[in-house]
């Protein structure tokens, strides 16, 4: 019993983890945290909070930190591109800011997800390989 409440306690602790959401003032942008694994439900949630965020902030810009995103399903990618998308289009988002996943398996679910996105709509999009070049682009745009 010990046991298994340690263990939902350390699932809990890496959840907690796994998804931060914040304003970057350095960028002024809504800064969205994803590490190591995310399941689907949740990913869908919390990209769905980050639209909030964006709604309640007046922010136009993301810098998402998917340095630990290990693998995003195809089915996320395909509700990204369905509903996602067209939300952040419809709130003004104009930038985003990608610091890519250190997995190849977590750097093809990012490209394959956001590449068409680079050319439909009026949002922006860059692929980093550290924080400092994302904001630097961030803050130009």
């Amino acid at each position: 019993m010990a046991l298994e409440i340690y263990v939902l306690f350390i699932n809990y602790l890496k959840l907690i983890k796994m998804e931060k959401l914040s304003i970057d003032l350095e960028s002024n942008s809504v800064k969205a945290v994803f590490d190591n694994y995310i399941k689907d439900d949740d990913f869908k949630k919390f990209a769905v909070q980050i639209l909030d965020k964006v709604k309640t902030s007046g922010k136009k810009k993301l810098l998402y930190d998917t340095r630990g995103l290990k693998v995003m399903a195809q089915s996320v990618q395909g509700w990204i591109n369905e509903f996602w998308f067209p939300e952040a289009n419809r709130l003004g988002i104009s930038h985003m800011a990608f610091i890519i996943p250190e997995s190849v398996f977590g750097q093809m679910s990012m490209e394959q997800t956001n590449s068409k996105k680079e050319k439909i709509g009026k949002i922006n999009i860059e692929y980093f390989g550290n924080m400092d070049k994302a904001k630097e682009w961030l803050n130009k745009n």
